[in-house]
């Protein structure tokens, strides 16, 4: 496993002569997102929402092995059942789940902004009583029942479609699909000012305004839901949800997903629920700082915007390489200008592995601030805030078949998200299992913030990193070929092959499914 400093350069600058024919067009009538492509994104006006199941990691910090199982046969479950609602019942586009958490959009019919918000709102209404009736179907109450959150934002956003070839993902570009996540709260609905604005006079009766951060929520029973499904001409009811709910329930039993350990390489294609992986990992998630401002500020006709998504295509590409080629992590997602891996090889050697998480967050400071910088507009080349977190974790696929996404559920996962979240450009973020796992010298570069809640270190580059492992070196022995690097020169080292030393701090050994 190792990383260069010149062969990243030379695969930018090759991501770059793949894109130089790209034109940004905009969408003026149904489109089958799929057919996306890299040279050919598209400018979509809609409304973005996300719905959370807001308790989730909750319970799965709180859940043993066999809980934890069950969780995901119930995420899957609510995953088909919540698609169908979207793009069946109010004919909206799923994007994908990032876990318990849905991002979709609302597109259609073109230009009728109206109806387009209506269509949203209406939709994670319909999913906020929907979760009602999965948790009287699956029994669960109290401190076991599922609550649901949204939020929603509407305006411009550029789609398009980032990765290898057979590793692509749709994903969109500026605020709207960024700040509907942001707005998202422990409960309710809430929408931004711009969705309020639009939405027809029939939803007048059912809003309210939040004197904490301006945002509007909405609440209305799942009759008038109904009903007002029905006016604009969408057919959802609550009796439709409960019947599926109840197939799906005789579909998928107690017992039905299946766990086995992973000895070499994750399959990617053979993931789901009866081929679910347990395997712990650190989850890892990288986070282009500044980018949707950077999408917002550029005009409709204004050449950096083509700049600004090539240059995207650049880092988001070399990410990616970095971390799957270079460093055997999988690529579990793209989330908008955020991409999460789990590395978990050499498997069941923690140490290892949090050292590889540490030099792979290092590699990709060194791609965002000494790579790309050199291949792209100086504008357009962003930071990386980056956080990871260590634990036991269920890799799988969830959803209807066909349209399945690939997800990591565990507690790490939770903490590595909102590390990041927490941390400003150039930071790398740690938990605390994971820092235990690192040799003491280099737990010393990572301090305690208050802030990110997390130990941090910023400006971490690759070849500094190196560097210090070189100096470190035991009697052991240090399997890394390291050298002194100038200005330009490439820096190659195997950081799999590092001995740690054993002067680490100890600490109490953390409960699977509980990091963070």
């Amino acid at each position: 496993m190792t990383w260069s400093f010149d062969r990243a350069t030379e695969r930018a600058r090759d991501r770059y002569k793949q894109t130089q024919d790209l034109t940004i067009t905009d969408v003026v009538k149904e489109i089958d997102f799929e057919l996306i492509s890299k040279t050919a994104p598209r400018r979509v006006v809609g409304t973005h929402f996300y719905v959370d199941v807001a308790n989730y990691n909750g319970l799965l910090r709180a859940a043993d092995e066999v809980e934890a199982e069950e969780l995901l046969r119930l995420l899957h479950i609510f995953a088909r059942e919540v698609s169908k609602i979207v793009g069946s019942d109010f004919d909206a586009q799923k994007v994908h789940f990032q876990g318990p958490r849905l991002h979709a959009l609302s597109y259609r019919p073109v230009g009728d902004d109206s109806r387009i918000t209506a269509k949203a709102l209406l939709a994670c209404l319909a999913i906020r009583h929907a979760v009602g009736q999965f948790n009287d179907v699956f029994e669960l109450s109290g401190t076991t029942e599922w609550k649901v959150a949204a939020g929603l934002d509407h305006g411009v956003c550029v789609a398009t479609k980032n990765g290898s070839d057979g590793d692509r993902e749709l994903l969109f570009l500026g605020s709207p699909a960024n700040h509907a996540a942001k707005i998202l709260r422990d409960s309710g609905i809430r929408m931004t000012g711009a969705v309020h604005e639009l939405l027809p006079a029939d939803f007048n009766p059912y809003l309210g305004q939040s004197v904490v951060d301006d945002s509007w929520y909405v609440s209305a029973a799942p009759e008038a839901v109904e009903q007002l499904a029905e006016s604009f001409g969408w057919d959802w009811s609550l009796k439709k949800t409960r019947t599926r709910l109840e197939d799906a329930a005789e579909k998928y039993t107690t017992g039905c997903v299946t766990v086995s350990g992973v000895e070499e390489k994750i399959d990617k294609d053979k993931l789901g629920i009866s081929n679910t992986k347990g395997i712990k990992g650190a989850s890892l998630f990288a986070d282009v700082d500044g980018f949707t401002g950077y999408i917002d500020s550029l005009s409709r006709e204004d050449p950096d915007l083509v700049e600004a998504v090539r240059a995207f295509h650049v880092l988001r590409g070399v990410m990616r390489d970095t971390a799957v080629q270079d460093f055997e992590a999988v690529r579990i997602q793209y989330q908008g200008d955020r991409m999460q891996a789990l590395g978990y090889r050499p498997v069941d050697d923690d140490e290892s592995i949090a050292f590889e998480a540490v030099a792979l967050a290092a590699a990709l400071t060194s791609v965002a601030d000494k790579v790309v910088p050199q291949v792209v507009s100086p504008a357009a080349a962003k930071r990386l805030a980056i956080g990871i977190a260590l634990g036991d974790v269920l890799v799988s696929k969830i959803g209807e078949h066909g349209r399945r996404d690939m997800v990591s559920i565990g507690g790490s996962t939770a903490a590595a998200a909102a590390i990041q979240q927490r941390l400003d450009g150039g930071d790398i973020g740690i938990d605390s299992e994971l820092r235990s796992q690192l040799p003491s010298w280099l737990q010393g570069m990572f301090t305690w913030s208050v802030h990110a809640r997390a130990y941090v270190k910023k400006d971490l580059q690759y070849e500094d990193l190196m560097l210090l492992a070189q100096s470190e070196k035991t009697d052991r022995g240090l399997g890394l070929v390291a050298g002194k690097a100038t200005a330009g020169a490439a820096v190659a080292v195997g950081a799999g092959a590092y001995l740690r030393s054993h002067d680490r701090v100890p600490v109490e050994p953390a409960k699977p499914w509980a990091t963070g």
